[in-house]
């Protein structure tokens, strides 16, 4: 009889220790800088989203410790991707998650995938427009489409790569209008507002951050929005549904870490997040970039993950982007 209440006594201790080793984690987590890292290079879209979250969570004091933020940009996002695939466990690591965290995979130029990873939040969406040089004939969706007709793979279209966000949404401009470009990638989204500007491409794909100064300085015309409604920040601008294209793509803004860290952790990260969005420097962060506020907590933009994963895949594959096995 002494030995079975030994045993139950022993029981009920160690019982207490794995809770309280749980309550630690959560009551202490983080104890050092968290690590984001930034799969592009410096002054892009992701890296002004990392840089903007960091300073946000110092000043308001939404975490004990700081987000540091570290670039490792390279093959398509992969580098930064595989780098942070292999911290599993640890929650000291997050890397930026936009269409590339699903479509490198999905081309077969990162050895990762979303089991990889634990969705940690999605905070803003990219509404992507297509643009021209505010001389261009071009003066409306409508007529893009009748000239393509006319003239197949006349129309150049300025890009990055294949699979990259811009040759998707021109590809999705073809599928709907049954048309076709002529895609000419460049190194850089900077090389291609050069080359729109300097009249070597006729038409270019941009999210709102990358193009911004160029429409206020009237130097593109802005033809359409691949999005549901038109954006506050550009009222005057019909959506491609309007005009008759059904092609709507949004860019998330979000964050993942490796597999399997610690709930605990991941929950104090998310109510950070989350936290982080109520302030005024998200919502100066949305309105200067042209963003729309898209919140997700884990559950919800690991779902989204799957749906848009499945998605890209079908749409890859019908860009002959994916490599049949």
């Amino acid at each position: 009889m002494k030995n079975v209440c030994k045993w139950f006594v022993l029981l009920l201790v160690g019982l207490f220790v794995v809770v309280g080793a749980g309550n630690a984690v959560a009551a202490n987590f983080p104890e050092k800088p968290v690590t984001i890292i930034v799969h592009a290079g410096a002054g892009g879209g992701s890296d002004i989203f990392a840089r903007t979250l960091s300073a946000a969570v110092e000043k308001e004091k939404l975490l004990p410790k700081p987000l540091v933020v570290e670039n490792k940009p390279g093959g398509s996002g992969g580098i930064a991707f595989a780098y942070v695939a292999n911290k599993k466990k640890d929650p000291y690591y997050m890397v930026t998650a936009v269409t590339s965290f699903l479509t490198t995979p999905l081309m077969g130029k990162a050895p990762v995938g979303l089991k990889d990873f634990t969705p940690i939040a999605n905070f803003a969406f990219d509404e992507y427009m297509l643009m021209v040089r505010t001389d261009s004939k071009y003066k409306s969706m409508k007529d893009i489409v009748a000239d393509a007709k006319a003239n197949p793979k006349k129309i150049t279209v300025g890009g990055t790569q294949l699979g990259s966000s811009d040759s998707i949404c021109a590809y999705l401009i073809e599928k709907a209008a049954g048309i076709q470009f002529n895609y000419v990638v460049f190194n850089s989204g900077g090389e291609v507002n050069a080359a729109v500007l300097g009249g070597h491409v006729d038409v270019m794909v941009a999210n709102p951050g990358e193009a911004l100064e160029l429409y206020k300085a009237g130097k593109v015309r802005i033809l359409g929005v691949y999005a549901e409604k038109r954006l506050a920040g550009a009222p005057e601008v019909p959506t491609m549904k309007e005009q008759g294209i059904d092609a709507i793509y949004v860019q998330n803004r979000g964050l993942v870490a490796p597999a399997d860290i610690p709930a605990d952790a991941r929950k104090v990260l998310e109510d950070a997040f989350h936290k982080y969005t109520q302030t005024d420097i998200f919502k100066k962060y949305c309105k200067d970039n042209m963003l729309s506020e898209a919140w997700m907590d884990s559950a919800t933009f690991g779902t989204w993950l799957e749906k848009e994963n499945t998605r890209y895949a079908a749409i890859l594959k019908d860009m002959g982007l994916i490599k049949k096995k």
